[in-house]
């Protein structure tokens, strides 16, 4: 929701504030890795019992993951291969994160906590892959309550305030009633694509007025 929100806006914002992401020669698939390095991070304070180390971790790694975006398109190197690259890094980030919170869980012998990390973890990857499914054969499939940004918001607030709990409720929740939402509205899109032949979220260009 957040990215059909901002769109293009956000790159604009971002190299308005932080005007190096225009000229930097950085790679976008360095700056990729570098978040996963930090998402490592994030999960070992997890781990150790470090919310707000991990916290801090988890908005830093944020960054990195909105920079790379940004560098790639500013620097002319968008491509299918990068998009791909940097999709697989997120869903690694997201597994590692939850990991180090059910390891720190573990530890303390908390088995209802453990299962509600594990529900928020296939929750969280369900969310990414029906998309991913169903774009292999739709142009998009844009619906959604809650996809990676607001589930690594809600995530670091949740840490920083010391709610890590209540945190995982709301992934939990809001990545379970996502993916119903795009299991629904995929569905409805690719039997529309059987029937007509024509995939109804490609936007067709208007036609010119001679």
């Amino acid at each position: 929701m957040l990215k059909e929100r901002f769109g293009t806006e956000l790159d604009e914002k971002l190299v308005r504030m932080l005007p190096f992401l225009a000229r930097t020669r950085v790679r976008p698939d360095a700056l990729t890795l570098t978040g996963v390095g930090v998402s490592c991070a994030a999960a070992v304070a997890f781990a150790l019992h470090q919310p707000f180390a991990a916290a801090f971790a988890i908005a830093i790694g944020g960054l990195f993951d909105a920079f790379d975006g940004v560098v790639a398109r500013q620097q002319g190197n968008s491509s299918k291969a990068g998009a791909f690259f940097d999709a697989s890094m997120d869903r690694l980030s997201d597994m590692v994160v939850f990991c180090g919170i059910g390891i720190g869980m573990a530890r303390d012998g908390e088995i209802a906590s453990l299962l509600l990390v594990w529900w928020a973890l296939i929750a969280s990857v369900m969310t990414s892959y029906t998309r991913a499914r169903a774009e292999a054969q739709l142009s998009t499939l844009s619906v959604g309550l809650m996809e990676r940004a607001e589930r690594v918001l809600i995530l670091a607030v949740g840490a920083l305030l010391g709610f890590v709990e209540v945190a995982l409720w709301l992934i939990a929740i809001g990545a379970t009633i996502t993916t119903i939402q795009r299991v629904v509205e995929a569905r409805r899109l690719l039997h529309v694509f059987e029937e007509t032949g024509r995939d109804p979220t490609r936007v067709r260009a208007p036609l010119r007025e001679n």
